[in-house]
């Protein structure tokens, strides 16, 4: 299976740590540039070709990735302009080859199966599913409103109170979603896949550790996650 690895964010939040001298995915999590983490979780699951989505400092995550992965069937989708979420995303999309594409940040991490969320999928037949992680407290995030066919109506705005589901950024998509073919340029795939209503999104619940390294206070308590939960970061 395909993976595209969303790499290309400006990373503003963490600038106090990066100084913007690198790309946020490159910020090094007990000893590690973030971005490796993933990969090889990804790989342990069976993903085996990877494109990275990349456009600020791309050459340092291209150099990265060749020196620590020679063997890697790794590919770059470089955004030249701007393209938004959904624009690097479709950009990435046309250089896969297996027809459901599993989309993540390289930022972030979920615990997550991916066999399962394949089957999810298959089942719902769905042209776009989402994986929807359980949190204690969502007035950080923009809760899901998940149906009982589990069918995603919306995100509400961030302030709700009290436990749910949010967006773990992670997707599964079909390389010939219609929304997506549709679509040119710069667009955002939040406003336009995930909040449209013409083709059903549907979300499999998940509870497992998550976190990103978006700002600097959640890059510091990364760097405990990683070595507390050290059997799911492969480093060898």
């Amino acid at each position: 299976m395909d993976a595209i690895l969303l790499a290309g964010g400006l990373g503003t939040r963490l600038h106090k740590v990066t100084g913007d001298c690198y790309p946020k995915s490159l910020a090094e999590v007990d000893g590690r540039p973030f971005i490796h983490y993933v990969v090889k979780y990804l790989a342990s699951m069976g993903v085996d070709r990877f494109i990275f989505a990349v456009s600020h400092h791309a050459q340092m995550i291209i150099d990265s990735i060749n020196k620590e992965f020679p063997d890697l069937d790794a590919l770059f989708s470089i955004e030249e302009q701007p393209l938004g979420t959904g624009g690097a995303i479709k950009q990435a999309v046309d250089l896969a080859l297996s027809e459901q594409v599993l989309v993540v940040n390289s930022d972030s991490f979920m615990e997550f199966s991916l066999d399962e969320f394949v089957t999810f999928s298959e089942k719902k037949q769905a042209s776009l599913s989402i994986v929807c992680t359980q949190v204690n407290d969502v007035s950080r995030f923009g809760a899901a409103d998940i149906s009982e066919s589990a069918e995603l109506v919306k995100f509400f705005e961030k302030g709700r109170q009290g436990s749910g589901y949010i967006n773990s950024g992670i997707y599964l998509i079909n390389r010939k979603h219609p929304k997506l073919a549709s679509l040119t340029g710069k667009f955002s795939f939040e406003n336009e896949l995930l909040s449209n209503d013409d083709v059903a999104v549907y979300a499999m619940k998940n509870k497992g550790l998550f976190f990103d390294i978006g700002t600097p206070d959640d890059f510091e308590g990364a760097q405990k996650l990683v070595t507390n939960h050290s059997h799911l970061f492969l480093k060898d």
